[in-house]
């Protein structure tokens, strides 16, 4: 007959311990572990920060990863091409469609440059004496406003140049930049699944398996996401610019095309910021009456981007709340400017499918398990323990 063992009772704490409440207790618990999460965290962006130059590359390089995989995978699968081979005709053609738009808006800039010199000086005095006749401002008060700008200007010439050099550093980073992200991004395509192995590798083998799965997950929402932005922006910017041609300013169409396709991709901000400046290229070239038409359009096409593109291509793989991107957005560039506004929402996107997944929430029940995966695992481990 076995004894009956008392039941184990946790060790006693110290009196001025138990005179504090459990809640308390948890609550400093979870503190200190958090404090700890942040501060590591905070470490993490402090290091990249420092970085940037390599950093924004690379993330460029994931997010046309994302979008040109699906075009490798069709390519090896229904021709005689390599992995690699398939890898360099996407990697060029996007090359080719870069520099055919930006050649393009450059030719149609360059020749009418003269144009829109001559426009934008009348549009400026017509704004002055619009100002002027409306708010009865005396016109030697708006030339004096004029020439002290003109005069803080030649002071401030130093400055110019020395942000003119800077600004020829930074078009060295910006060479540098491109040629990791065309690096990064050839070998993401070409080989990015041996890449994800080894990573996955690293990790304990219980993990291994749950991790990819995660990955798998977020990585289907990226791609959703980017598709669905590219699109959503290329509806947008050819909105504005069939408003252009139906103001008479088809010669501009394809630069405001390319400005608002570019700028589509900060959410919120770049909307606006390519609207308004639609509109006040309108109001210059043509008249107040084009500018409130060019506004009724953008007004339209953002109305028709926000209210049935986005929720109808986006679907539930990228399912975020407007204030999710808006607090996203908004931590973003507070954090890295433009860039950090450009990638928080992939980030998000990534990051919410990602976490649903690892708290028993699948985003994403019908793409199953990578049993390929798993069988590869498996024969590493089967191998290290026979040897």
């Amino acid at each position: 007959m076995s004894k009956l063992r008392p039941t184990p009772r946790p060790p006693a704490l110290a009196p001025e311990v138990e005179e504090i409440p459990l809640g308390i207790r948890r609550l400093a618990a979870w503190s200190w572990r958090l404090m700890l999460i942040l501060a590591a965290g905070a470490l993490v962006v402090w290091a990249l920060l420092k970085i940037t130059t390599i950093v924004i590359p690379v993330l460029i390089a994931v997010l046309l990863a994302s979008m040109l995989a699906p075009i490798v995978r069709v390519l090896t699968r229904y021709t005689f091409l390599g992995r690699a081979a398939a890898s360099g005709i996407a990697l060029l053609g996007l090359l080719l469609v870069i520099a055919g738009m930006f050649t393009l808006a450059g030719r149609q800039l360059f020749a009418q440059w003269a144009d829109i010199q001559d426009k934008a000086v009348t549009g400026f005095q017509n704004l002055v004496d619009w100002v002027t006749t409306t708010f009865q401002v005396k016109t030697p008060t708006v030339n004096a406003a004029i020439d002290e700008g003109l005069e803080q200007l030649q002071k401030n010439a130093d400055q110019l140049v020395t942000g003119a050099l800077s600004t020829a550093a930074v078009l060295g980073n910006i060479g540098t930049g491109i040629l990791i992200c065309l690096f990064t991004l050839f070998f993401l395509l070409s080989s990015g699944t041996g890449i994800w192995r080894w990573v996955i590798g690293l990790l304990p083998p219980e993990a291994r398996v749950p991790t990819h799965e995660a990955f798998r997950r977020g990585w289907k929402a990226l791609s959703a996401y980017m598709r669905t932005q590219i699109l959503v922006a290329a509806v947008d910017a050819t909105g504005i610019a069939l408003g252009m041609v139906g103001l008479g300013l088809g010669s501009y169409a394809v630069p405001i095309w390319l400005l608002v396709f570019l700028f589509s991709f900060i959410p919120l901000v770049g909307a606006v910021v390519s609207g308004a400046i639609a509109v006040l290229l309108v109001l210059v070239l043509n008249s107040w009456v084009g500018a409130i038409i060019m506004l009724v359009i953008v007004l339209a096409v953002q109305q028709l981007e926000g209210n049935v593109l986005q929720p109808f291509l986006m679907g539930k793989a990228v399912e975020l709340h407007p204030l999710a991107v808006f607090l996203g957005v908004a931590t973003g560039a507070i954090i890295a400017g433009i860039p950090g506004a450009l990638f928080a929402i992939p980030v998000i996107a990534f990051v919410n499918a990602t976490v649903l997944y690892m708290v028993g929430r699948d985003p994403d029940p019908d793409m199953g398990e990578d049993v390929a995966l798993q069988e590869h695992f498996a024969q590493l481990t089967g191998r290290r323990r026979h040897s």
